[in-house]
């Protein structure tokens, strides 16, 4: 399982802060060193802002970004979160319940699920998994 604090412990010139942060966003970063996690954030919600804020990171964006390039970084971060063997453990569960198992928030695993590649949609529909969410496939 991906754990995005291993990654600030092997580079410590990352900054976290902890703040209350402003209109209701869950993370922000500079783009060079500093990520600020709003506090009111559950623990897998840290998870997942925290892993999004990484990538952000990695691609040095300091700023909002436009909807194509947001899109590709939370579909990074979901296949991050949840990689293809997490999904096929389950045989029929809910999203709320999934996400919970998995340690994500509904948003990440809704995400994931919306970027499955054909085969991993086939690779499901034969195994018999079915996942209730409105994500159609």
């Amino acid at each position: 399982m991906f754990d995005p604090w291993n990654v600030i412990g092997a580079n410590p010139w990352i900054e976290i802060h902890h703040v209350r942060m402003p209109d209701g966003k869950p993370g922000a970063t500079d783009g060079i060193k500093t990520i600020w996690l709003d506090e009111r954030l559950t623990a897998r919600e840290r998870r997942c802002v925290l892993t999004h804020e990484l990538i952000h990171l990695q691609y040095e964006h300091d700023d909002c970004q436009v909807p194509k390039v947001e899109r590709r970084v939370r579909t990074e971060t979901a296949h991050l979160l949840v990689p293809w063997p997490s999904l096929a453990l389950f045989e029929q569960v809910d999203l709320a319940t999934l996400a919970e198992e998995l340690h994500v928030t509904d948003l990440v695993l809704e995400d994931r699920l919306r970027s499955l590649s054909e085969l991993e949609v086939e690779l499901l529909r034969e195994s018999g998994v079915t996942i209730s969410c409105d994500v159609s496939w």
